[in-house]
């Protein structure tokens, strides 16, 4: 009996500690509980949901008015409950993809006919093949034996019917690939899927439980049907995002009204264009930054759908747009060509030439278009036209010219294939001021340099100072010709990018390059060709080995004026030991060479100058040494 008693006593303790958490948890408490009864959550789930309302540790991201600036604030209500849900989801995700054994043997199980004979397979491999076998290469009958000789928590998504279809997740390789460690406890139920197979439902649950406004669930079911969202994760975030935007609304929108005001006073909106945009507004509607351009008196959005693939085609669309964009740009003659560069064992890279006539000069440049299979196909086919994050360098070097303080920006969109999205672009010419308005948006606007000095004219006297300095004297005429006309195309923004159209002058160093075979041979000759002969090293010697063990050291040396110099450069994976510079730069030194190695291309690449070339170079032009070159040929 005494027993008894006290079992009853701590049950009602219990209760009590229960109860006294969901009052401290507010009204989020009632949420918590039919979140975990709708199976949703799990009781883990609606554990630790109650203790982040006790706690108020629930919180969600806003974004400011130019769609860029995002800051996580407190938020205990809807908003914060359906952010809750979304992390719930994607930790349910790890939970249930990730498997260390699985994925060291996944390309062995796939790829068994090209596996070695002899060479160690894992276990899961093994019994797969075995499997397939048994079953007489009966692959779903082989899928069903493989999926019950994984863990229980990998077979919780396979046990989920299927009420909608599940498309491909998101733009990267298969999230279990990436995926990082499992958390050791999951909060989302059995019963609900986390690949999308239940999102239609996980909405329809939401605004049942009271989670969701009408108006936001009709919006949700919108994206729904059209595909915009995938997973039950996107679902919850999405609705949070929502729900959060119909509470700020009244503050942002007054950020926003505040922030047309200052692009309209910029002279990037018209004063009536901007009294269209007021007087416009939808319900807790705010108006995108890119869908904003359309309205900017030098702004433009085009329609890549509607335009030809071909770049022979596609550039020209684009630049019989641009006369309206640019002040004073009328150009002739307008070419486009392609051309195709080997890259690596099954890639392709296509190249674009884009030339045009303007103002007594023709502008040239070459960028890359995109990489292509060396079957024909394309690894990752766009969904409109693809038009290069470069195609606009020429158009800058002519407004750079003309001594314009505009640049065209490009301006980017994410669709359901790409980050930067291809079905839509934004076009935009824009002072230097105008461009700060529109916030860092790394992703929305290209990243363009409103430095005049960098003009044409301005460049060939910099080639001209250079060829008399000396920089070029180991240059043949042809090499010299060739180095201006590229220094000439394009747009140029730094004192490198212009040296570095030049052969052997700036040796550029990668340092992640450490690959055989002699990788410090390739740097040492690579370092002695930029020297103008001040540096010319015999009997390299070059100890690296791939299969050193990380930490591991090995021989490097050279002789230099019948001396030999030696250390021991570390083995880190594939960087690069800087030491090695350090041996030459002393070398160099202690040889009385004519010259010196000075680090340029903020510390990226290095240029061999004599003592009084670095004394003029450095008082004329300290960029050189200091910054890193931008917009490079491709």
């Amino acid at each position: 009996m005494k027993a008894l008693l006290i079992l009853g006593l701590a049950l009602l303790l219990a209760a009590g500690v229960r109860w006294a958490g969901k009052r401290e948890a507010g009204p989020g408490a009632a949420f918590a509980e039919r979140l975990y009864q709708k199976g949703v959550l799990n009781a883990a789930g609606r554990d630790e949901l109650l203790r982040r309302l006790r706690t108020g540790s629930l919180s969600v991201w806003e974004t400011d008015s130019t769609g860029e600036q995002t800051s996580q604030v407190p938020a205990n209500g809807p908003a914060g409950i359906l952010a809750f849900c979304a992390e719930a989801f994607e930790r349910e995700f790890q939970y249930r993809t990730y498997n260390e054994e699985m994925l060291r043997d996944m390309v062995a199980a796939d790829d068994s006919a090209d596996v070695p004979a002899g060479q160690p397979r894992g276990q899961l491999a093994r019994r797969y093949a075995a499997a397939l076998k048994r079953f007489q290469n009966d692959t779903a009958a082989a899928k069903r034996w493989y999926l019950q000789q994984l863990p229980a928590r990998l077979r919780l998504e396979e046990a989920v019917p299927a009420e909608d279809s599940v498309g491909e997740l998101g733009w990267t390789i298969y999230p279990p690939l990436s995926a990082n460690t499992p958390p050791l406890t999951h909060w989302i139920s059995e019963r609900r899927s986390v690949f999308g197979k239940t999102r239609t439902r996980t909405a329809r649950d939401l605004f049942a439980l009271g989670l969701l406004e009408k108006p936001v669930y009709e919006e949700l079911q919108r994206q729904l049907k059209q595909g915009q969202l995938r997973t039950e994760a996107e679902v919850c975030q999405r609705a949070s995002e929502l729900t959060q935007h119909r509470t700020t609304y009244a503050r942002t929108k007054a950020e926003q009204l505040r922030w047309l005001q200052r692009l309209q006073q910029a002279g990037l909106l018209s004063k009536a264009q901007h009294q269209r945009l007021v007087l416009n507004y939808q319900p807790f509607q705010l108006y995108e930054p890119f869908d904003l351009l359309a309205y900017c008196e030098r702004g433009r959005l085009v329609d890549l759908r509607k335009l030809p693939r071909q770049p022979a085609a596609l550039y020209p669309a684009l630049f019989a747009q641009l006369p309206t964009l640019l002040p004073g740009f009328a150009y002739s003659d307008l070419r486009v060509t392609t051309s195709i560069k080997d890259f690596g064992p099954t890639s392709l890279a296509q190249n674009v030439t884009l030339s045009f006539w303007a103002n007594g000069r023709r502008y040239q440049d070459t960028f890359l278009q995109e990489f292509i299979n060396k079957d024909g196909t394309n690894p990752n086919p766009p969904l409109g036209p693809q038009v290069s994050e470069y195609f606009q360098r020429s158009l800058n070097q002519w407004l750079a010219d003309q001594n314009s303080a505009l640049r065209l920006y490009r301006a980017s969109t994410s669709d359901a294939r790409s980050v930067y999205g291809n079905e839509r672009l934004g076009l935009i010419a824009m002072t230097k001021a105008q461009r700060a308005l529109w916030g860092p948006a790394y992703y929305f606007l290209s990243d363009e340099s409103h430095d005049n000095r960098f003009n044409s004219a301005h460049i060939e006297q910099l080639v001209a100072g250079y060829q008399q300095l000396g920089l070029f004297s180991q240059l043949s005429a042809a090499e010299l010709a060739k180095g201006r006309a590229a220094a000439l195309r394009g747009h140029k923004t730094s004192y490198a990018a212009v040296l570095l159209c030049f052969p052997n002058v700036i040796h550029p160093i990668d340092w992640e390059s450490a690959i055989p075979p002699a990788p410090y041979v390739a740097r040492t000759r690579a370092l002695a060709a930029i020297s103008r002969g001040g540096f010319a090293p015999t009997h390299i010697q070059d100890g690296f080995k791939p299969n050193l063990p990380e930490d591991a050291t090995f021989s490097y040396g050279f002789r230099l004026g019948g001396q030999t110099y030696a250390t021991r450069l570390k083995m880190s994976s594939d960087w690069l030991d800087a030491d090695f510079v350090a041996l030459i730069k002393l070398a160099l030194r202690e040889q009385h060479a004519p010259g010196q190695l000075y680090d340029c291309l903020g510390g990226e690449g290095y240029i061999f100058l004599t003592p009084t070339q670095h004394a003029q170079l450095s008082a004329a032009q300290p960029e050189l040494f200091e910054s890193p070159a931008d917009n490079l040929e491709d």
